[in-house]
């Protein structure tokens, strides 16, 4: 083995990849979010207010540690995070590959919602697969979908796309008709 190989295999008994890093992760996600909503309220200090630093740290704390303490959440985590990040690499190297249509423009899903709202929702039910998957809860659906008992969960589902896309169809703002200018 390499001394690199030695490292990893250190840090791997040492704990840092079930505890150390899940911690921080969780610490960091959640700190990062009480911050920015400010739940807690705020401190003025010289007139700027400031999200309350110790309270936002402490309840970040006590959560990463309540995570750490769940082996199955950690366990998830370190089995669907890597998942994540590969969907990620995937779609930016189809990023890439559409952006090298674009010319020498700036490429942006800004004009085109449609497929903003697309890959979305891809990346939405993506990340809850692979969660699902990390729980080892996706299989039991799967195989409960497949059975003889939920015979009514396909057409369910076909019912739900064709009326989803009825209401979009139908619930879409219409165009704005081209003006005519008259001459005088």
């Amino acid at each position: 083995m390499t001394a690199l190989g030695d490292a990893l295999e250190f840090l791997k008994d040492f704990g840092f990849f079930d505890v150390i890093l899940p911690f921080l992760l969780v610490f960091t996600i959640i700190f990062g979010i009480l911050e920015k909503t400010r739940i807690f309220g705020v401190d003025k200090i010289d007139g700027q207010e400031y999200a309350k630093k110790n309270i936002n740290s402490m309840v970040a704390f006590v959560i990463a540690f309540f995570t750490i303490a769940a082996k199955e959440i950690v366990t998830a985590l370190q089995v669907s995070l890597p998942k994540v990040a590969l969907v990620l690499i995937i779609v930016i190297s189809f990023l890439l590959l559409a952006g090298s249509f674009m010319g020498d423009k700036e490429f942006s899903f800004e004009n085109n919602t449609f497929w903003k709202v697309f890959l979305t929702i891809v990346m939405f039910i993506s990340v809850v697969l692979i969660f699902l998957d990390g729980f080892g809860w996706l299989d039991p659906i799967i195989n409960w979908i497949i059975s003889e008992e939920s015979s009514l969960v396909i057409p369910l589902v076909a019912l739900g796309i064709m009326l989803g896309t009825i209401f979009y169809v139908v619930g879409r703002s219409p165009s704005k008709p081209k003006s005519v200018e008259s001459e005088e």
